[in-house]
């Protein structure tokens, strides 16, 4: 067949095992890619034919390609500017005392009465939280707010207690802890809307800061494989930071918008603007307006039926009030605007789903692809609902292999039974795009994958080997799942001639792999609108 020149493919991929994703799960030899599009797939002759002189053609000596991988829920904004700001805390800090070490390395180099910020610090692997006498032994001279990985917790010194008027006598606030030692007194562990008290008098992130961190970090995402991420509770700011990248050519990695419900005005704003979701281009689109309704498992504070283990009064919290947030989703819905709902513990998903069906029973509409963001315990009762309300399971299923051991450790083995079910929710026909809620867990999506397939936490711990699913499924959750979730199945998510060409290579075969190995499974090549944008391979 003769194609005339000016129609030949700009980029080529041959001699490899390419996964399609496709309706029939496809398995396939050769990609051909023309205008940032899907032009051919199939055999290698069928691809050779639109091959010209101009075409960059990369043989894959049997390497496999996918579709590029999707995130459907991180914090890139909070994540760079940790980065740009702050001091790690772990997960990867052994113990209290390299933990104190840090602080006081950062709080030397740090101009007296300057803020402080640790992030991501894990107190499951620490055995406990640093004490307050500690934190000001290593930092006395600058107020400090370590965040815990989950983002639900703020472990503080002495100084940034009194800049956040926290005494002994300062009463819980509505939605939120203040743990407090044999005496009474403030022991610096602050929970949900109590951490913001002192959180709120820190110094605000900056555009520029989000854009030097963002910037840091897609380099990052990219390296592994992600060439689209749902960015969740992204503020003004941050927003404009991804504008400000996206007008210098520069945003790297294709990024749905879920609008923080949490900044005062945003939605009332969403609204006066007329805007409804999807709105955007294929680069940066508004997908959702998001609220942080539930809270961490974890850190015990998520809300369910039954009490954590060892804590017969500790039920968890919701950060608003039922009326509050059914009136906030059922405007936001009324709008046109999706609408994502952060519930982790069968409770919180109830009451999420409560305020859902309250706004779909005001104001029907088909298609509305509403989200639980996280949607950890999904017993049957909750499966039932979110299938008849048609509500899409944004599962957290990084959480798995990161956060396992402390799930089980807090709800009980019991529990385990239905905490990220895909194997069932996929029978159910329940869509459940996968996720790492970076930076609580680690952004590498095969993390991820891992722990759909083989059910097993970082301390080898198996979580109900039952639920899971194969590696092309866990597959489908990084990619036609979540291209489903933001209404991007029609234009990625497979390999199909058409589609937006974003593809990687990795360094093995997914599918044939012992199961062990999908956690060492490693980008090669990274491909967004069809141009390499990352590549490991060393060319012969």
């Amino acid at each position: 067949m003769s194609v005339p020149q000016d129609l030949f493919a700009d980029l080529a991929f041959i001699n490899g095992k390419v996964i399609t994703v496709n309706e029939t799960d496809e398995v396939v030899e050769a990609v051909a890619v023309k205008d940032g599009k899907i032009l051919r797939v199939g055999s290698n002759e069928h691809v050779q034919e639109v091959l010209g002189e101009g075409t960059e053609v990369h043989d894959l000596g049997g390497l496999s390609l996918l579709p590029g991988l999707i995130d459907s829920h991180m914090h890139p904004g909070s994540y760079g500017v940790f980065w740009v700001r702050g001091v790690r805390c772990g997960p990867d800090v052994a113990s209290i005392d390299e933990l104190l070490e840090r602080i006081k390395g950062k709080a030397d180099a740090t101009p007296k009465g300057k803020w402080i910020l640790g992030y991501t610090l894990d107190d499951v692997k620490l055995g406990r939280y640093p004490t307050r006498a500690e934190l000001d032994n290593v930092c006395p001279d600058n107020p400090l707010y370590i965040q815990r990985r989950d983002g639900h917790i703020g472990v503080v010194n002495s100084l940034a207690l009194k800049a956040g008027g926290i005494t002994k006598d300062t009463p819980d606030p509505p939605h939120g802890k203040i743990d407090r030692d044999e005496d009474g007194e403030p022991t610096g562990v602050l929970r949900e809307a109590a951490k913001d008290i002192v959180y709120s008098k820190m110094p605000p992130y900056t555009v520029e800061e989000y854009v030097d961190g963002l910037r840091h970090v897609f380099d990052e995402f990219i390296s592994l494989g992600l060439t689209t991420i749902h960015a969740s509770m992204t503020d003004s700011k941050e927003f404009r930071a991804m504008q400000r990248l996206k007008a210098a050519d520069d945003l790297k990695l294709r990024v749905c918008v879920h609008a923080s419900g949490r900044e005062e005005g945003m939605l009332e704003s969403l609204i006066a603007a007329g805007i409804q979701t999807p709105f955007g281009d294929d680069w940066l689109k508004l997908t959702e307006i998001e609220w942080v309704f539930d809270t961490s498992t974890s850190g015990r504070t998520a809300a369910y039926y039954r009490p954590y283990v060892g804590e017969p009064d500790n039920f968890g919290i919701l950060l608003y009030d039922q009326d509050d947030i059914t009136d906030r989703v059922t405007r936001a819905h009324k709008a046109g605007l999706r609408v994502g709902l952060d519930g982790i513990g069968d409770r919180g998903i109830d009451r999420a789903l409560d305020a859902i069906e309250a706004a779909l029973k005001e104001s029907p509409r088909e298609d509305h692809r509403h989200r639980i963001e996280h949607c950890c315990y999904v017993p049957p009762p909750i499966q039932e609902r979110l299938k008849e309300l048609g509500v899409i399971d944004a599962s957290a299923n990084g959480f798995l292999h990161d956060l396992g051991d402390a799930y089980k450790a807090n709800r009980g083995e019991e529990e385990m039974r239905w905490m990220w079910p895909h194997r069932t929710l996929i029978d159910q026909g329940i869509p459940a795009p996968g996720h790492s809620d970076c930076p609580v867990c680690s952004p590498n999506p095969w993390l991820g994958i891992y722990g759909l397939v083989t059910r097993k936490s970082s301390g080898g711990e198996v979580l109900y080997a039952d639920e899971g699913i194969t590696p092309l499924e866990a597959i489908k959750a990084y990619t036609i799942d979540g291209a489903y979730s933001a209404w991007e199945e029609e234009t990625k998510g497979s390999i199909e001639p058409g589609k937006i060409a974003d593809l990687i290579v990795i360094d093995r075969d997914p599918m044939t792999i012992p199961h062990e190995e999908l956690r060492d499974i490693k980008t090669v090549m990274t491909v967004i609108d069809g141009k390499i944008v990352y590549s490991a391979r060393v060319e012969d």
